[in-house]
């Protein structure tokens, strides 16, 4: 069966792309964090990230300079908007990619699909993916890009200095009552964060006890039966444009009243920082660490 002739004119644009791109010849084998074998170029100068917390990560690191492109998502920092979009992060436009000539692709088991780490190999282009689901994690994947990228010393200072703040906050919070805790991603339908998620993850090191733990969804939805039944002592919700009502509303909604958090005024918004596994996430940490157990 023939191609469309559209599909054939996409194909030769990729070829040529690919003959023409100034990739580096010298390269080394490695095993990126999800376990895949990435051909890494010694000295990437051209990327592309197809993961806003890699954009973060990359701004934080002071490598923004280097980004060629990245996704429909990337807000933060607001320069990263600027920079030539490649689409969504589950399906990019591989077109566009290569067209942009990167040395490196960055995503994250979180964001990406292996398909399409699995079709910029197959066009020549290495994909190396990052791992964060925890917050050790997260400064894991940071101090990871760091060294791949050839900036090792300037990794390394930032990584102490977050670890310093983690430490800080395992010492504010140790002995002390740990408050059962609903995180809201969305309220209706009701999702929130399962056990195997950054934000979980946060959550136990900021003091607190996530009341879908024992959940191994990332992202399960519950009934606020169960949630009654659960009972948390505090409520979250990311400060997000999109989301809606206002906290005081949910004195008024059905179901939401009957929760005692509610009833005790116990119902907070969050930075938005907790939804990304960036280095903001420790701001979120810091932040979460104050609303569960704040100084006397």
């Amino acid at each position: 069966m023939r191609k469309p002739a559209s599909a054939n004119r996409i194909g030769l644009t990729l070829a040529l792309a690919l003959i023409l791109s100034p990739n580096a010849i010298l390269a080394r084998m490695v095993t990126d964090q999800t376990g895949r074998t990435v051909n890494v170029p010694d000295h990437p100068r051209r990327l592309i990230s197809i993961a806003p917390s890699v954009t973060e990560t990359l701004y934080a690191l002071g490598l923004g300079n280097l980004l060629v492109g990245d996704t429909d998502y990337c807000d933060y920092p607001p320069q990263a908007k600027s920079v030539p979009h490649v689409g969504g992060m589950l399906n990019p436009n591989l077109e566009k990619i290569v067209a942009l000539k990167p040395d490196l692709v960055l995503g994250t088991d979180e964001a990406n699909r292996r398909e399409t780490a699995d079709q910029l190999e197959h066009l020549g282009i290495p994909l190396y993916g990052v791992t964060a689901h925890s917050v050790d994690g997260t400064i894991k994947s940071l101090e990871d890009l760091g060294h791949i990228l050839d900036w090792d010393e300037r990794t390394q200072t930032i990584v102490a200095g977050l670890r310093a703040r983690v430490a800080a906050v395992d010492h504010r919070v140790k002995g002390q009552p740990r408050l059962k805790v609903l995180f809201v991603v969305w309220y209706r339908p009701l999702i929130t964060a399962g056990s195997q998620t950054f934000i979980s993850n946060v959550i136990q090191r900021a003091g607190g006890i996530s009341i879908s733990d024992d959940m191994k969804t990332e992202w399960p939805h519950m009934g606020l039966e169960d949630v009654l039944s659960r009972a948390p002592d505090v409520i979250l919700f990311p400060k997000t444009e999109d989301f809606a009502p206002g906290v005081d509303e949910f004195q008024k909604l059905p179901g939401w009243r009957d929760l005692a958090a509610v009833k005790n005024h116990r119902i907070y918004l969050v930075s938005e920082t907790i939804m990304r596994p960036s280095p903001r996430l420790i701001d979120s940490l810091e932040e979460l660490a104050r609303v569960l157990h704040p100084e006397k």
